[in-house]
């Protein structure tokens, strides 16, 4: 008897497993209701299987796609901290402009002596040493800017130009040591003036000689510049107020000394603070202001 030879049987198979593919497929296509009601029934059985199959391999999903993906996720990283670092610095930029917005339109409020001009400048640098009180400014004679010309803020005195280039100046500072300006009282009836003079960096000045008690000079006094002859300084430019007199801004305080024979005797070492904070400027004003001009 023939048994049939192992190709034939092979052929024979697949030829069985085509035609119930077809077949399955056809009737799937079709909606064969029978058909479905057998896949939904295998569908119920085996998604739960699936679903804890998923959740127990996630781990080891998610730690592979993180050594296959590492790259990516970390140029991801990166881009994301790139872009809040812009966006912070574009906050401080924009904190910084309002600042300096602001800075400019108090100067524009400056009271100038009549027929000057004036220059806005930035402050571009500090002092060069520790010896040097001094600030650098972005204007220079292009600009009219001279040696002696009065820089100020809208809160007051700031010092005087000390040298020019073409686009630059140096600034010497109010508080420098042997810095001088004439100033007066605000309000004085007297009129009288005195010479004040810098300490050193960060010092308030000082009122030099012996001040009249019967002045009335009281500590939160206001003084300006005098402008008087050939002052370096226009006059009222707003310096610093008076401290160190014992005396209150009313009167009130320590009634003046007296000598034995009843006169009063002389404030000494009456100081000025300056309006001005020159530890904290940005920008300032030139005034293209001459003594006699």
């Amino acid at each position: 008897m023939l048994q049939p030879s192992r190709g034939g049987r092979s052929r024979y198979v697949l030829a069985l497993l085509v035609a119930t593919s077809v077949t399955l497929l056809t009737l799937d296509f079709r909606g064969f209701a029978p058909l479905d009601t057998a896949q939904q029934n295998a569908r119920e059985v085996l998604e739960p299987v699936a679903g804890v199959f998923s959740t127990a391999t996630r781990p080891v999903r998610n730690a592979w796609r993180g050594i296959v993906d590492y790259g990516a996720v970390d140029a991801e990283n990166s881009r994301l901290r790139e872009e809040l670092a812009r966006l912070r610095a574009a906050e401080v930029d924009r904190a910084n402009a309002r600042d300096q917005l602001d800075v400019i339109l108090a100067q524009q409020d400056i009271d100038r002596p009549s027929g000057s001009e004036r220059r806005l400048a930035r402050v571009v640098s500090g002092p060069a040493s520790n010896f040097d009180n001094t600030i650098r400014l972005d204007k220079g004679s292009d600009d009219g800017v001279a040696v002696d010309m009065t820089v100020v803020t809208d809160a007051g005195l700031v010092g005087r130009v000390k040298e020019v280039t073409r686009a630059r100046c140096v600034v010497e500072l109010a508080d420098s040591r042997g810095f001088g300006v004439g100033v007066r009282l605000v309000g004085s009836k007297t009129q009288t003036t005195f010479l004040a003079r810098g300490r050193g960096p960060g010092q308030p000045l000082e009122l030099q000689g012996d001040v009249d008690p019967t002045l009335g000079v009281s500590d939160g006094d206001a003084l300006v510049t005098s402008g008087l002859d050939q002052s370096l300084y226009p006059p009222d430019v707003l310096v610093g107020r008076v401290t160190g007199t014992g005396r209150g801004a009313d009167g009130s305080g320590a009634p003046p000394v007296t000598a034995p024979g009843g006169q009063p005797v002389p404030l000494r070492g009456v100081k000025v603070e300056l309006f001005v904070d020159l530890r904290a400027l940005s920008y300032v004003t030139v005034l293209l202001w001459r003594p006699g001009g």
